[in-house]
């Protein structure tokens, strides 16, 4: 079996790799404010670790959720705290909690200049959840967030703005949206998507990281995988029978590309190879297994099954042994015999009548 696509983390990794381009995706006056100059530090573990054993954070969020330190051109800190969230259907609640970890970022850190950016690739929340509201007598809160909600983004306006990557990241997660259970529209709209990537000019590792998202989060069943990557594979990185591609060539392009994403492909490759084959050996054992067991209770069956006729016929012998002695050594008549061992009097006649017939010839 495949191991389940965690697509909140895939997201997360993608805003990292392109905090600004999200940025200036999902806050324009935001991103014309900071000077980016001076760069930006993710502080989410930091948060994790301060946090830990003083609130409850539940198990997957504090890996997607996201906070930021970055600083203004007026030389202000300022903090950006950005959740992932793929929900299957929509969350109660998701607003407090967003009010809530607000409030523990401003404590912790003792700033009250915090941007909130929520992300909701699968099914979109209700519209009370994308704010908080609290009213108590005359105490009221009203917290807002930025709520970007891939599914209820219009597929030109992402296609026109597609220069940033970020728009491309939430068309693949409106295409895997659109195309539940159709493999064949997911296939046509993921090669859509690469051949879209592929058009924008953006350094190489860029756009490589952006391909690969892209073929994460709008997975396919194997075979439709498979296809796709005879067709857009080789128009990703076309080569010809001419090109030669020396050992030193390899080494370079695997060491670039375990510098960019943090590990060896041909590593990679080989290990996934390794984990489909005790895969397969662990589905023929149990396909043995299996086989093995429905032949042995298919056996046991039989063997009751016999037992049950062999047992059927010593009775029948037994009853008619005692038909014949009730008969011939008693005298009695058939009604008489019916009547003690309670059995149908035409079995009765039927059996004496065999028997003066055997008697007869």
């Amino acid at each position: 079996m495949p191991k389940p696509i965690d697509y909140d983390a895939l997201l997360k990794d993608f805003i990292t790799d392109f905090f600004p381009e999200f940025i200036a995706f999902a806050d324009p006056e935001l991103y014309d404010a900071i000077d980016w100059s001076r760069g930006y530090t993710f502080l989410e573990q930091e948060l994790i670790n301060a946090l830990r054993g003083k609130f409850k954070i539940r198990g997957k969020r504090k890996f997607t959720d996201k906070l930021v330190r970055v600083y203004l051109k007026t030389g202000a800190e300022h903090l950006v705290f950005i959740h992932a969230e793929f929900q299957h259907q929509p969350e109660v609640g998701f607003g407090r909690r967003m009010y809530e970890y607000r409030a523990l970022i401003g404590l912790r850190y003792g700033v009250e200049d915090i941007s909130a950016i929520a992300v909701f690739t699968g099914a979109p929340p209700s519209m009370e959840e994308r704010s908080y509201q609290r009213t108590t007598f005359k105490t009221r809160i009203q917290y807002d967030f930025i709520s970007i909600v891939a599914v209820q983004e219009k597929e030109q306006e992402l296609i026109d703005a597609s220069d940033n990557p970020f728009a491309i990241a939430l068309l693949a997660a409106l295409y895997a949206y659109q195309s539940k259970k159709q493999p064949k529209l997911r296939l046509k709209l993921k090669s859509k998507l690469f051949e879209l990537a592929r058009s924008k000019k953006m350094p190489f590792d860029k756009i490589l990281k952006l391909l690969i998202f892209v073929r994460d989060f709008v997975n396919l069943p194997q075979t439709f995988e498979n296809e796709f990557r005879e067709t857009q594979y080789y128009l990703t990185f076309p080569k010809t029978e001419a090109m030669t591609i020396s050992k030193g060539t390899k080494e370079f392009a695997a060491g670039l590309y375990e510098h960019v994403f943090g590990y060896d492909p041909a590593v990679a490759l080989e290990e996934e190879r390794k984990q489909y084959k005790e895969l397969l050996e662990k589905e023929r054992q149990k396909a043995e297994e299996e086989r093995l067991k429905a032949e042995e209770e298919r056996l046991k069956a039989e063997e009751e099954r016999q037992k049950a006729e062999e047992e059927r016929h010593r009775m029948e012998a037994e009853r008619q042994r005692t038909v014949l002695y009730f008969h011939e050594t008693l005298q009695m008549p058939a009604t008489e015999i019916a009547e003690v061992l309670n059995l149908d009097l035409t079995y009765i006649e039927g059996l004496i009548s065999a028997l003066e017939d055997k008697n007869e010839g």
